[in-house]
């Protein structure tokens, strides 16, 4: 009776931590505006299937959470609260999937410790409450663990059958989850004479067991080969990716630091950095006085380890990949680490760990929701609206770099003409790359007819400092306004500089009237614009369909 009671209390306070946690997820899920990565699934979601499934195999990630992003947008609408709600469904469902993946270490009371960590972690919460596939990716994660773990304790079909089917949804949500396969696979070679539970250690012989996963191996090979073929024949995945540069040293513990305590500015990130070496020393004191680790404790070590010196030297040897959300992988294990070190310590020193560890995470929790300066934080929302208010059917509106078009787009409701610098259609390939006479002669043909420009930009993305400082040089600056750490609104005079002002609206001699037979890529051609530049024409003109163009209609021409 005492055991049931015991039980129930603890289940309660499961539900109790599950609850919290819920509600930091969902508290004001509406309140920041959609970041630039949010806008970019949701413009990506918003489209076929297999546009979808095209687009992803030039981007660096894959189709699945965009595919169910997909789905969900269709029956819930694209509403801040509405896609993101997607995200918090796997947060906190990660959170008792925690739970049981941590009574495979701990006992009932450190596990419910480690689902505290993760129900108040700032890193959980943040990616709970963003439209990307990094909640998702932490669920799959947790259970790929503990399925694994459970085929170890008792090798019964329901758990291959389990095990298979979340990896078949992990190597689809993630390139980074074949990190959680390569730890299993190092550990299940490591302890080849060692079973998971002494006390009770399967019949089942180990090379039996290495020929069922192997199988399951062969599976998810087979399932992913179609992937990998598509990879090959549209030229790799990347064309469409972030430009990333080789990592320092430095990086890997700013990936533990921002896994356990979230995003934050600059100075307070250097200030709790500083903290590290103190940290490391005690924890070598401590595991000094330890006898040799149990085969458990080296599992979580390798979870926590081989992710990151491993992306670290791909990104640092082969090609750049290394960014501290994709290893959002490790946090599972990380928080039973944490747990397992607090259980461990003896005397007046767990109480003084507990307490500290808690503050400084739930500290590092409200600065990160409350801080204006937090650099995760992109208010491109009210930028878009400054924009919106302001601009006329006479004015530009500038955005650079290009790939900001997808927030902008999903909050723009004004009457100026959009453009991006480079000049970029978003459908049709990679970013031109940036240089001085291809951003001159950009900005010279947005001038034309125009007299103001509104230049939006994110001042931490590349080539958007090149392009202001282009601005800057041939335009008198009106005002700006900044809307948070990076987002910015420059507003210059569109006529200054010019020999001879020119009128509101376009003049006649920069008119083209559309005759039977044009096309858009032959009027560019015509007129001695390049080409491959007939985007122009399409932004200048607000064109809704470039295939359909309409005898006798005018067309503005840049330069005529």
């Amino acid at each position: 009776m005492t055991i049931k009671l015991l039980h129930k209390k603890e289940t309660l306070i499961l539900m109790g931590v599950v609850a919290l946690g819920a509600l930091l997820r969902i508290v004001a899920l509406s309140y920041e505006s959609l970041r630039l990565d949010e806008a970019q699934s949701v413009w990506q979601a918003s489209h076929s299937t297999e546009f979808i499934r095209l687009y992803m195999l030039k981007n660096v990630h894959l189709p699945l959470h965009n595919t169910m992003l997909h789905g969900w947008i269709r029956l819930f609408g694209a509403g801040e609260l509405a896609v993101r709600f997607l995200s918090v469904i796997f947060g906190v469902l990660s959170l008792p999937a925690l739970y049981f993946l941590a009574r495979k270490f701990l006992n009932r009371q450190w596990a419910l410790f480690t689902v505290f960590i993760g129900a108040i972690a700032p890193f959980w919460i943040w990616y709970s409450r963003e439209i990307r596939m990094y909640s998702m990716l932490t669920f799959i994660v947790t259970l790929s663990y503990l399925l694994f773990i459970k085929i170890l304790e008792e090798p019964r079909r329901r758990w291959y059958v389990l095990y298979t089917l979340v990896n078949l949804v992990g190597i689809y949500t993630h390139y980074f989850f074949l990190h959680v396969l390569l730890v299993q696979a190092i550990f299940f070679f490591l302890t080849w004479k060692i079973p998971w539970d002494r006390s009770r250690p399967t019949n089942i012989p180990k090379k039996t067991e290495f020929l069922r996963l192997l199988f399951i191996a062969f599976i998810l090979f087979l399932s992913f080969l179609p992937w990998i073929i598509g990879l090959f024949m549209y030229h790799g995945s990347g064309t469409y990716g972030p430009s990333l540069t080789r990592p320092r040293g430095f990086n890997m513990i700013l990936t533990l630091f921002e896994a356990m305590l979230g995003y934050h500015p600059d100075a307070i990130t250097t200030i709790l950095i500083a903290l590290w070496p103190i940290a490391i020393l005690l924890a070598f004191a401590f595991l000094a006085k330890r006898n040799p680790f149990s085969p458990k404790v080296g599992f979580l070590m390798l979870g926590v380890v081989v992710p990151i010196v491993l992306t670290f030297f791909v990104s640092y040897f082969v090609i750049p990949m290394y960014l501290s959300r994709y290893l959002i992988v490790i946090t599972p294990f990380l928080y039973i680490f944490l747990a397992w070190f607090a259980s461990a310590l003896t005397g007046k020193t767990k109480p003084i760990f507990i307490g500290s560890l808690v503050a400084l995470i739930a500290g590092a929790l409200l600065l990160q929701y409350f801080h204006p300066e937090s650099p995760a934080r992109e208010n491109y929302r009210d930028a878009v609206k400054f924009v919106s208010e302001r601009a006329t059917a006479y004015d530009a509106v500038v955005i650079s770099p290009p790939y900001l078009i997808y927030p902008f787009e999903y909050y723009y409701r004004g009457n100026g003409t959009v453009f991006t610098v480079p000049i970029w259609d978003k459908r049709k390939g990679g970013i031109p790359t940036i240089t001085a006479d291809g951003v001159k002669k950009d900005v010279n043909t947005i001038q034309l007819y125009h007299k103001k420009l509104y230049l939006l930009l994110a001042t931490d993305l590349y080539g958007a400092m090149e392009v202001k400082a282009a601005f800057d040089n041939s335009f008198r600056k009106l005002e700006k306004r900044q809307f948070s750490r990076t987002v910015w609104v420059h507003v210059y005079d569109g006529y200054f500089g010019n020999d001879e002002e020119v009128p509101l609206g376009a003049p006649s001699d920069g008119i083209y009237t559309i005759v039977k037979g044009d096309t858009l890529y032959e009027i560019a051609g015509r007129f001695e614009l390049d080409p491959q530049a007939y985007t122009v024409l399409i932004q200048l003109n607000a064109i809704a369909n470039p295939n359909l163009i309409h005898e006798g209609a005018s067309l503005k021409i840049p330069g005529l």
